[in-house]
């Protein structure tokens, strides 16, 4: 066989392998697009729910059925909406349904956060080649900004809540900074008197199960830095001295009444039943809006938090206390508090620039 006759054999096996790779292409095309096309994006989002209820915790699950089974599934289902047609544009055009329909911008995004989660499911399993998610423009969200109560308000608020179910959460709230599900999960355990410590490990949240509100107690932190452990102030300690001795004595009073089944807990009323946590929330409204308050109980965190930072603790040691993940979640909650230290900083330009002659 001759030279030319070797190039032209290999030219036309090169043109062979290209065009056999293309017909695979076109193959895997026809197979991805029929898969898609047999699949009803509901179908995908319940089979995509389904498979979390394994990896989340259960609070997180509900929340998302509540998403899924109220809002995506009912909404794609009566569209008829097949994966093979979902584009970005098609997901546009339910989260401007739903604002429409007045949900906020920040609960859409939770929408999208699962849609995105869902079709990633799909993608893995073979059942698209692209997640249109990933695409889709958002609508805006303002961010709550939390109101911040000063510590003569914070005075009256205890004042108002003194012998009340109330006044343990939201005196520890106000003082120590710690979310709703952290002050509920506080136990006798988690209080070491003798270092003077209190350890954030354990968390008692709402959730709704088989349209039942039912209680979740939990050792699993809202994030790694969440468990923490923490210096007592000594009116703290004080406070929970005091406390442990009552609940003894109420204990002790009311033996055949009081409930032994909270009996590790801090935040129990005078049967020993736990404070639960909508109870907590909303009562606290309720006498916020009696006297006229804009707060809610969650601000008491950001008020311990703004009053650290306006009484010079940096940042970074006001995001270890709270137990936020990084401090750039501490400084994208609370960058408008950290205004006195820009102050100072122009209060030293102005210092080595006093001497400049400066003229327009």
């Amino acid at each position: 066989m001759t030279i030319e006759e070797l190039i032209d054999e290999k030219t036309k096996l090169e043109k062979l392998v290209i065009q056999l790779a293309e017909e695979n292409q076109q193959l895997k095309d026809k197979l991805s697009a029929k898969k898609a096309s047999d699949t009803p994006f509901a179908d995908l989002l319940e089979t995509w729910l389904h498979n979390k209820k394994i990896s989340v915790k259960a609070n997180t699950y509900e929340a998302y059925c509540t998403q899924i089974n109220h809002h995506l599934v009912p909404y794609f289902r009566s569209k008829g909406t097949m994966l093979s047609q979902l584009t970005p544009a098609v997901l546009e055009e339910y989260y401007f349904t739903k604002l429409q329909s007045g949900l906020s911008g920040s609960t859409i995004r939770k929408h999208h956060s699962n849609i995105k989660m869902a079709l990633k499911f799909a993608v893995k399993n073979g059942l698209t080649d692209h997640n249109a998610a990933l695409l889709a423009e958002l609508p805006c969200t303002d961010r709550y900004c939390g109101n911040f109560i000063s510590t003569d308000q914070f005075e009256i608020i205890l004042n108002k809540v003194k012998n009340t179910d109330l006044y343990t959460p939201v005196f520890l709230a106000g003082t120590m900074g710690l979310r709703r599900s952290e002050v509920l999960g506080l136990r006798w355990s988690d209080i070491n008197f003798e270092t003077q410590t209190m350890c954030i490990q354990h968390t008692v949240v709402k959730c709704i199960k088989d349209h039942k509100i039912t209680l979740v107690f939990s050792d699993v932190p809202k994030t790694r830095a969440s468990r923490r452990t923490l210096p007592l102030p000594s009116g703290v300690l004080r406070y929970l001295k005091e406390l442990r001795r009552r609940q003894c004595d109420n204990y002790t009073a009311h033996r055949d009444k009081y409930s032994r089944e909270y009996l590790k807990y801090i935040c129990v009323d005078d049967m020993g039943l736990i404070v639960k946590p909508d109870d907590l929330s909303v009562g606290f409204g309720r006498i916020m809006a009696e006297m006229n308050f804009r707060c809610r109980f969650h601000d008491l965190r950001h008020t311990c938090a703004s009053l650290l930072v306006q009484h010079g603790i940096e940042l970074k040691s006001v995001s270890v206390w709270l137990g936020h993940s990084s401090i750039a979640v501490t400084s994208d909650i609370y960058t408008h508090l950290t205004y006195r230290e820009k102050l100072k900083v122009a209060e030293t330009i102005d210092e080595y620039m006093k001497d400049v002659n400066v003229s327009p």
